[in-house]
């Protein structure tokens, strides 16, 4: 489970840096459904369920979250530099 934690921090941050808002609501989605699957497989309950369902989501959105603080650091290291 620390690899798909891990893995999935790793995506985020990745969409954060390159993609915009489109491309997170996309993968959202297939998280969403593939956390669904992957804990019925699993023979979860509902509160196991509905907990996975939320700790991947919040792991890809705050790594996104820092993939975006990323992006906007080096775009304005790049303006200034530009401009000097």
């Amino acid at each position: 489970m620390g690899y798909a934690a891990v893995s999935l921090a790793i995506l985020g941050f990745a969409v954060g840096a390159v993609f915009r808002l489109k491309v997170l609501i996309l993968i959202l989605a297939l998280l969403l459904f593939a956390s669904i699957v992957f804990s019925l497989a699993s023979g979860f309950n509902f509160l196991d369920t509905a907990l996975t369902i939320m700790v991947v989501q919040t792991i890809l959105q705050g790594s996104y979250f820092l993939g975006l603080v990323a992006r906007a650091f080096f775009a304005a290291e790049h303006r200034v530099r530009h401009i000097l």
